[in-house]
């Protein structure tokens, strides 16, 4: 009943209206967006002029040109410096340093015959002493051997107290033989089969090594590697001095 009363004579109370509120929409066909979320803030551009964490091609191949010549430079300094040693220096690997008594031994000879004392051949004499470990396999002593046989011969020949002495190591017979006849080595060889002399007292890993030793007996030099003929006449030199 609108504007009268009802059967009691009461009048209706008036509905009441609530008002949208501010933004929400006024009807449920009303389909207003909802607010637009901005997007997030793309990061800051480096500076100009500023360096980037990425090496570009040109620092690549700097980087890798410089390694290179790194390590080219230490492999020049390793065999062009490392494999010799003069006074107060040690060659690395060698249990016998330049200074140091020469360790006496005595092994059997790879012909036969009388045994090769270091000792008795060297200091006990007042000679010099010229001792290379060598073996038949070896590709350099190869080209080594024939040089050390006809200097040794040389200085026999012109009366020179300096001693050559041979180690053969780790060679069977039956190719230690032929080597030693066929390179014409004349002086004393002996035969190290065991390498208790090489590695056990000299410390060696690795042929042809070669140890000048004065004439009271003490190391006065040691050459990892092959020797040439100019290096083994100013050791021959110094040597010769040091029996004087």
């Amino acid at each position: 009943m609108t504007g009268g009363t009802d059967r009691l004579g009461r009048r209706p109370e008036p509905e009441s209206v609530v008002a949208p509120a501010d933004g929400a929409p006024d009807g449920p066909g009303d389909n207003a967006a909802p607010p637009a979320v901005p997007p997030p803030a793309a990061p800051p551009a480096p500076p100009s002029g500023a360096p980037s964490s990425v090496p570009g091609p040109r620092r690549l191949r700097a980087l890798l040109v410089g390694s290179v010549i790194a390590l080219a430079l230490a492999v020049f300094l390793f065999v062009g410096l490392g494999h010799s040693s003069g006074p107060g220096g040690r060659s690395a690997g060698a249990a016998v340093g330049v200074g140091d008594p020469a360790p006496g031994f005595t092994l059997p000879s790879v012909t036969g015959g009388t045994p090769v004392d270091l000792d008795a051949l060297g200091k006990d004499r007042h000679h010099p002493v010229v001792l290379n470990f060598f073996a038949s396999w070896c590709e350099p002593c190869q080209q080594e051997t024939p040089l050390l046989a006809q200097t040794a011969d040389a200085e026999q020949a012109r009366g020179s107290t300096v001693q050559f002495v041979g180690v053969d190591v780790a060679d069977p017979p039956a190719d230690a033989i032929p080597f030693v006849q066929g390179s014409g080595l004349t002086y004393p060889i002996a035969a190290d089969a065991r390498v208790q002399v090489t590695s056990g007292l000299y410390g060696l890993d690795g042929e042809p090594n070669t140890f000048f030793i004065d004439a009271i007996g003490n190391v006065i030099g040691h050459k990892i590697g092959a020797l040439d003929k100019q290096e083994l006449d100013q050791w021959l030199h110094r040597l010769a001095g040091s029996s004087g």
